[in-house]
């Protein structure tokens, strides 16, 4: 009997964590950020492995499923960046290891959201870190002083 329970709490542990976002500090996220971005959630879609719309409000996202929700971002300011032109629209992926529906996202953002501070990285705009990529803007002083601390240590080197 007590082999059983305690492969009960072994099964059930790895189903409880796993959609449990990843825990990461403002300096490892801002030493992985390329642009800092405001902009606003105007929209939310879904695609599959091979890039194909997915419309199905049931489709699930998580570690098994090729399927990726994306924020579609109007961008509305460039405060930082180290690419040539940033684009105005921007599909900015959540995190895939998380279980999520279409309908679940598309509820949670069902209108035009108010701005935010988007930390993005590489040529494709994507989140630094899976998951963490959406700050409040009353905090923008703080990121972009730890984004141009970052840069000229980058450059220090």
């Amino acid at each position: 009997m007590r082999k059983y329970i305690v492969l009960f709490f072994c099964l059930i542990s790895n189903y409880v964590f796993a959609s449990f976002p990843l825990e990461v500090s403002d300096e490892a996220l801002i030493k992985k950020t390329d642009h800092v971005l405001i902009g606003r959630v105007v929209g939310v879609d879904m695609v599959d492995g091979n890039g194909k719309q997915i419309y199905d409000l049931k489709a699930k996202t998580g570690p098994k499923s090729p399927n990726n929700i994306r924020l579609i971002f109007a961008i509305d300011e460039v405060l930082e960046t180290n690419s040539k032109s940033v684009p105005t629209k921007l599909f900015v992926p959540l995190d895939s290891f998380m279980h999520f529906s279409l309908g679940q996202i598309k509820e949670d953002y069902p209108e035009v959201t108010e701005q935010r501070l988007l930390l993005l990285s590489g040529n494709e705009f994507k989140p630094p870190v899976a998951g963490h990529f959406q700050r409040n803007l009353l905090d923008k002083e703080y990121y972009l002083e730890l984004f141009k601390t970052n840069k000229s240590l980058k450059q220090d080197k």
